[in-house]
């Protein structure tokens, strides 16, 4: 009888999953807007830094689609990925555990910053049929001020010396 009433009704949310996101539906635009001005400036500083070798960013002046992206975004939030310029999955490694600020997570949209290196995935089915580099991370900026997560990153990114 529960299959044919989930097919019939679907899958429902608790009343405390729902509060949860009608919680965080009220401050959703403002999060949006700080994590993407913070990410603009965050981006600015990494595509300057001799230890990253390439930045994806839709709204970056090096980004092959940005004529495009402009056109079809408002906004570009706050998640970009870099590639890290290192010979050995030891070194993103270290990049990633020598940041203070920021979680190793994927849960992306939160109020805290989070990355999350592809070389995780290394020994995943997932991974072996994609074609993403090894030394690529995902980062999300969340809601702390940019400065302090620069400096975060760029002792991080010192650390690969």
């Amino acid at each position: 009888i529960f299959e044919s009433q989930y097919m019939t009704i679907g899958g429902i949310i608790g009343p405390q999953e729902a509060w949860l996101m009608i919680r965080g539906l009220r401050t959703f635009k403002l999060r949006v807007e700080r994590s993407s001005e913070s990410a603009k400036k965050v981006v600015k500083f990494l595509e300057g830094h001799d230890k990253i070798e390439k930045v994806f960013y839709p709204f970056s002046d090096s980004f092959p689609q940005l004529k495009l992206a402009r056109k079809q975004m408002q906004g570009c939030g706050g998640m970009f990925s870099v590639l890290i310029k290192t010979n050995h999955i030891e070194g993103v490694e270290r990049f990633c555990d020598s940041l203070k600020l920021f979680l190793m997570a994927c849960s992306w949209g939160g109020h805290e910053s989070l990355l999350f290196p592809t070389c995780a995935l290394l020994d995943s089915q997932n991974y072996k049929s994609s074609e993403l580099p090894w030394n690529m991370v995902r980062i999300y900026i969340g809601l702390e001020e940019p400065e302090l997560l620069i400096e975060d990153l760029d002792q991080a990114l010192t650390s690969l010396s």
